[in-house]
């Protein structure tokens, strides 16, 4: 018998289940193929129950927050908090782990990789391209110009995808991980 692997989607932003972080995490469960995973979503906002059950029980984790003073919301601070007991046992250690942060304009990418650096310390591992950072200006730059000749130097909603996808590709045990599209026309032009 198969036995379906577990993501567990932590969300530490503020909004809980009905921010912006919530949207992109339906994005994320939509992408997930429910007969090989099955998907558990914990908002901080709303519970903290059972904690190492949950997170014993989870194969891979994907971490998200909005941004909120140029850090992760007060919910995802909590969370670390309780899980510094965790640090290098088997409840997190050599688990993968993905991460998606929201902001309106500025400080996410910081949060990001802030964020990345305190879960590979507690144990956790990341793929590459498992993390990636939506913002407000983006969503309104891509979605308000037909024309954009920088696109592919934004993150976007579909690069999600490839953030599930390596995540799922470590969680199967596979050595097959994707690269969202990246500007090489010329990475010096001015844009200015």
């Amino acid at each position: 018998m198969h036995n379906k692997k577990n993501i567990l989607i932590i969300n530490g932003s503020l909004g809980g289940p009905t921010g912006n972080t919530s949207v992109l995490i339906k994005k994320i469960i939509e992408l997930i193929d429910d007969k090989q995973f099955s998907v558990e979503i914990i908002h901080l906002t709303v519970e903290l129950i059972d904690l190492e059950k949950r997170l014993k029980k989870a194969d891979g984790f994907i971490f998200t927050s909005g941004t909120y003073w140029d850090s992760w919301g007060s919910p995802m601070q909590k969370f670390l908090e309780e899980c510094t007991q965790f640090e290098a046992s088997d409840i997190l250690l050599f688990k993968p782990a993905a991460v998606i942060i929201t902001m309106h304009s500025v400080g996410g990418k910081s949060v990001l990789s802030r964020l990345q650096g305190v879960l590979n310390t507690l144990g956790l591992v990341l793929p590459p391209m498992s993390g990636l950072v939506y913002s407000l200006s983006t969503h309104l730059a891509l979605e308000n110009y037909s024309v954009i000749d920088f696109h592919d130097d934004f993150w976007s909603i579909e690069d999600i995808s490839v953030v599930v996808h390596n995540l799922i590709t470590i969680l199967k045990k596979e050595s097959c991980f994707l690269s969202w599209p990246v500007d090489r026309k010329d990475p010096k032009r001015r844009w200015l």
